[in-house]
C-alpha cells in the first residue's frame, strides 16, 4: 500500500469513528467536540493527527472551548497556551499503524507454541489473567470473547496473549506477556499472528501503547509500525 493510501485510510477511518464527513476531516485543522462520555469528569482528549489536531472534552467545558473556535488567527497558540495553563496531562499514548506491504512474519523460540485461542482455553486463559498486573491488564486489553485471540504456550500454559478488536475498518491489536516470559520475542511473534489475522481480513492493523511502556514501543518497532496519532488526556484544573 503506498503511504498516501495509508494515511487516506486512516483518516477516513477516524472521520467515521468520530461522526463527521471525511471531506471535513480533511480540509480542516482544528475540531472540538463535546463527549458524554466524559461529562461531569473534567477531562478531554486530544487526538493529534499530522495535520489535524481533535478535542473530545467533557460538556460542561464547551465555554472554554466555544471561545477557541472563534480565534480566526492562530487557534493552535491559543489551545496550546489553554492546555498548558488550565489542564493537567494523565497520560500520553502512541496510535501506531502496520502498512501491510511492511508485514514481516516471526516466529517464538522452539520450545513455545503461538495458536489461536478459543472458549476451550477459557479455564488456562483466566489462569493467564490472574497472573498479570491490573496496570497490564488495562495496557494490553485482552479478552478471550474478542474477534481474534491468539496464546503462545510453554508446557501448555498460557504465557502470553494478543486479542483483536475491530473498530469497523480497524483492527486494534493489544498483547499482554507475562513478566518470567518477557525479552524472549513472545510479543513480536503473537503481534505477528495479529498483523497476519489483520491483512488477511484487509483492516488497517492498529496498535496503541503508553508512550512511557518501553516493552511495547520495541515490539511495535520491530514489526515495523509507524506512529500516525498521539493521544493525550488531560484532567480539568481550572
Amino acid at each position: 500500500m503506498r503511504e498516501e493510501d495509508l494515511k487516506r485510510a486512516i483518516l477516513e477511518a477516524w472521520s467515521k469513528r468520530l461522526g463527521f464527513s471525511s471531506d471535513r476531516f480533511f480540509l480542516g485543522t482544528y475540531f472540538f467536540f463535546p463527549d458524554e462520555s466524559k461529562r461531569g469528569k473534567g477531562g478531554i482528549e486530544q487526538l493529534s493527527f499530522e495535520r489535524q489536531t481533535v478535542i473530545l472534552y467533557d460538556p460542561l467545558l464547551e465555554d472554554v472551548f466555544k471561545s477557541i473556535e472563534t480565534q480566526d488567527e492562530n487557534p493552535g497558540d491559543y489551545l496550546a497556551d489553554l492546555i498548558r495553563d488550565s489542564f493537567l496531562l494523565l497520560k500520553k499514548t502512541s496510535i501506531k499503524y502496520l502498512n501491510p506491504s511492511n508485514y514481516v512474519p516471526f516466529y517464538p523460540p522452539a520450545e513455545f507454541s503461538v495458536r489461536r485461542l478459543n472458549q476451550g482455553d477459557r479455564t488456562a486463559f483466566y489462569r493467564f489473567r490472574n497472573q498479570c498486573t491490573r496496570e497490564d491488564l488495562a495496557e494490553g486489553f485482552v479478552e478471550l470473547d474478542h474477534v481474534a485471540v491468539f496464546g503462545a504456550l510453554y508446557e501448555d500454559e498460557i504465557v502470553a496473549v494478543s486479542s483483536i478488536i475491530v473498530w469497523d475498518e480497524i483492527a486494534d491489536i493489544g498483547i499482554i506477556t507475562m513478566p518470567d516470559f518477557r525479552e524472549l520475542g513472545l510479543g513480536k511473534a503473537l503481534g505477528s499472528r495479529a498483523s497476519e489475522w489483520a491483512v488477511i481480513n484487509k483492516k488497517l492493523i492498529q496498535y496503541r501503547h503508553n508512550v512511557l511502556n518501553y516493552g511495547s514501543l520495541k515490539v511495535s518497532r520491530a514489526l515495523g509500525f509507524r506512529e500516525y496519532i498521539v493521544d493525550q488526556e488531560y484532567s480539568y484544573r481550572g
